[in-house]
C-alpha cells in the first residue's frame, strides 16, 4: 500500500463523522406529593402520591373517644410473683394510676394485684383493654384487688379519653401506556375515579405527573413532579391511557399542547408543551483532538482531552421550581483558568488557588 494512501486512511479513522445516539434518561422526582387535604365527616384526609408513583396513600385522622380506667399494670412473671408473694400469673401488678382517672378516684394503689374487672379475670394486659373497650360512658365496673393478703372490691366509674386515631390505605394507581419514543418527557399515573371524587370533592379524572425528565419539552414548559393535570388544550383531562396515546400521536407531528397543571393547593400553571422526539443526542469526535456532545440535559465540548479548553452547559435539576435554570463550567490551560456560573453566583478561579465570586 502506498505511504500516501496509508496516511489518508489513518486520518479518516481519526476524523469520525458526527453521529446520533440515544441519551441516558435523567428523570427527577421529589418526595411524596401531597395532592389534596380535605375535612370529611370530622376526618382530616390527606391524599399523597408516593415518590415512585405506584400508589396513592390516603391517611385519615380523627379524634376518637375511648373508655379509660387509668390503670398502670404489668404482668406478674415468676420474679415479680416472688417479690410480691403471690403465684405467677395470678393477676396483674398495679404499678400506679393516672391522675384524676377512675382507678385513682376509686383508691387503687401501687402494689395492688388486680385480680378481675367485673366478671373478667385479669391475667394478661389485653384483658384490661378488652374490658375498657366494652364499657359505655359512665358505666361502673367492680375491680377485685389483692392488697397485702386481703381481697378488696373497688368501684370504678369509666371515663372517656379523647385520642388521635389514624388510618392509612394505599390505592394502586393506573399506569400510562409505554411508547417507543418519549415526546413530553413525563411519567404519568391515573387516580381511580372514586378516589378522585373523594380527594377533590367533584367527579373528575385526575392524571398525576410523578417524574419529569430534565431538559424534556415538559421540563422546559415548567411541568414538575407532583403536578395534577387539570385540562389539556382547554378541555378536562382524559384518563391516563387516552392522554398517553394522544401525546404519542400528536408528538409524532410536533404539535404543541397546552396543559393547565397545579401542585397541591398551589396556583395553576399554564404549560405550553412543544412535543418532540427529544431522545437523541449528537456526538462529534476527533480522537485526542476535539470532542463535541449535544444532548437534552447537557452539551459540552473539549480540545486536546480538555487540557487546552473545556466547556459544559447543563440544566439544574431542581424539581421545586418551575423556572428553567442552567449551569456553565468553562476551564482552560490545565484548569489554570476556570469559570463556573450558576443561578446563585459566578465563581472565577485563577492559577488553581485564587478564587473570587461575582
Amino acid at each position: 500500500m502506498p505511504r500516501t494512501t496509508a496516511v489518508v486512511l489513518f486520518l479518516l479513522t481519526l476524523l469520525l463523522p458526527a453521529c446520533r445516539t440515544w441519551h441516558t434518561s435523567n428523570f427527577v422526582a421529589g418526595d411524596d406529593y401531597v395532592l389534596a387535604t380535605r375535612e370529611v365527616d370530622g376526618k382530616k384526609e390527606t391524599f399523597r402520591v408516593l415518590a415512585r408513583g405506584e400508589a396513592l396513600r390516603v391517611t385519615s385522622e380523627q379524634k376518637r373517644a375511648r373508655r379509660f380506667l387509668g390503670l398502670q399494670v404489668v404482668e406478674i412473671d415468676k420474679a415479680k410473683a416472688e417479690r410480691r408473694g403471690v403465684k405467677p400469673y395470678s393477676g396483674l401488678l398495679v404499678t400506679g394510676t393516672y391522675p384524676k382517672s377512675a382507678a385513682a378516684e376509686a383508691g387503687v394503689e401501687a402494689g395492688d394485684v388486680l385480680l378481675s374487672l367485673g366478671e373478667r379475670e385479669t391475667v394478661y394486659l389485653q384483658h384490661v383493654a378488652s374490658v375498657e373497650a366494652g364499657l359505655g360512658e359512665g358505666q361502673v365496673v367492680v375491680a377485685t384487688v389483692l392488697r397485702g393478703q386481703q381481697q378488696q372490691q373497688l368501684t370504678l366509674n369509666a371515663h372517656s379519653l379523647e385520642e388521635d386515631f389514624t388510618e392509612t390505605q394505599d390505592i394502586k394507581l393506573e399506569a400510562s401506556e409505554q411508547h417507543e419514543r418519549p415526546f413530553a418527557g413525563v411519567t404519568l399515573r391515573g387516580i381511580p375515579a372514586v378516589w378522585c371524587e373523594r380527594a377533590f370533592g367533584t367527579a373528575r379524572n385526575a392524571v398525576v405527573v410523578t417524574q419529569v425528565e430534565v431538559g424534556s419539552p415538559a421540563w422546559i414548559a415548567g411541568v414538575r413532579g407532583g403536578d395534577v393535570i387539570d385540562t389539556v388544550d382547554g378541555q378536562p383531562v382524559q384518563n391516563v391511557t387516552d392522554l398517553s396515546k394522544r401525546i404519542a400521536e400528536q408528538g409524532a407531528t410536533g404539535t404543541t399542547m397546552q396543559w393547565s397543571v397545579r401542585r397541591g393547593a398551589g396556583e395553576t400553571h399554564q404549560a405550553s408543551v412543544q412535543l418532540a422526539d427529544y431522545s437523541g443526542e449528537s456526538n462529534f469526535s476527533i480522537p485526542l483532538v476535539a470532542c463535541y456532545q449535544n444532548g437534552v440535559y447537557q452539551d459540552s465540548w473539549s480540545l486536546l482531552l480538555g487540557l487546552l479548553m473545556r466547556n459544559k452547559n447543563s440544566y439544574v435539576a431542581n424539581s421545586s421550581i418551575r423556572t428553567v435554570q442552567t449551569r456553565n463550567v468553562f476551564s482552560a490551560v490545565l484548569g489554570l483558568f476556570r469559570v463556573e456560573s450558576s443561578p446563585e453566583q459566578t465563581e472565577v478561579r485563577l492559577l488553581w488557588v485564587i478564587r473570587f465570586d461575582t
